[in-house]
């Protein structure tokens, strides 16, 4: 006897093939752990840029400090590097994290006349991957005479 349905409606009745199936899962599995590698990636690039900004705030407030000193304060002493008292330093600024502070006056009368410049730089090791990275911000302070 003759069915009253033609074959490829048969066919389509019946579902999927195991092939298929196995196509599609195969397919999502790929597309799963290409999406979870990638949220491992972002995960460690946002830690990095957070170590980053809290190296730029380091500075920045050494920097601030270092600016509102007196003048002639041995803090700004010119051609001595020094290393903050306080290393290594958290986020905060506080003592025990893995940031390594330091910072270096110029000569006297550079980069002109009565002024010098302070630059700052921040050391760490990025946690994830132990790279070291290093940030430096710069500045001009007045000498404490004229000319220094």
């Amino acid at each position: 006897m003759c069915s009253a349905r033609p074959r490829s409606a048969r066919r389509a009745a019946r579902g999927f093939s195991l092939l298929e199936a196995v196509a599609a899962t195969a397919f999502l599995a790929v597309a799963l752990m290409a999406f979870a590698a990638n949220t491992i990636w972002l995960t460690r690039d946002e830690k990095s840029a957070d170590s980053t900004s809290a190296a730029h705030a380091l500075a920045q407030q050494k920097l601030e400090q270092l600016r509102s000193t007196p003048l002639g304060a041995p803090e700004v002493a010119a051609g001595i590097i020094r290393n903050d008292p306080a290393n290594p330093l958290r986020a905060d600024g506080t003592a025990g994290g893995n940031f390594t502070r330091k910072w270096q006056v110029s000569n006297n009368d550079q980069p002109t006349f009565g002024l010098r410049t302070v630059t700052v730089t921040v050391s760490w090791r990025d946690a994830a991957l132990s790279r070291p990275h290093t940030t430096t911000l710069a500045a001009y302070i007045r000498c404490s005479t004229i000319p220094c």
